[in-house]
């Protein structure tokens, strides 16, 4: 049986991967508190996230590993393919941790064992 937050997270996964942004909108709470790795400003609402993410036709793969959830908390081992418009790209593994409350994502963290140099030059510019 899988737990209903792992299923929020992979529905999540699954709208960010088609760009489907009301979906995404639904799963994320308003005043989401989003950290990425190697990057010490936390995007805040669900308003910048979705335009760190939804703009200029950014196309993502999410192979998932594994999720473990609890009511609180999910954890998911996944590997991030990213592409941009003008052939971009950049694949890397990460751990996400995601807080969930009323059904919502609140809060959510990616961590790295480092981050390479070419994922922090590719995400720089998505504003």
């Amino acid at each position: 049986m899988t737990h209903p937050n792992a299923e929020l997270v992979r529905q999540a996964y699954e709208a960010f991967q088609k760009q489907d942004l009301d979906t995404l909108k639904g799963l994320v709470s308003p005043d989401v508190r989003w950290h990425e790795a190697g990057n010490p400003e936390t995007i805040q609402g669900a308003e910048a996230v979705q335009q760190r993410f939804g703009l200029g036709g950014l196309d993502a793969d999410i192979d998932i590993h594994d999720i473990l959830a609890n009511d609180d908390h999910v954890v998911s081992l996944i590997r991030a393919r990213m592409r941009k418009p003008d052939g971009d790209e950049v694949s890397y593994p990460v751990v996400e941790v995601v807080h969930v409350e009323g059904g919502m994502i609140t809060e959510r963290w990616a961590f790295m064992d480092a981050v390479p140099a070419d994922v922090g030059a590719f995400f720089a510019d998505l504003g």
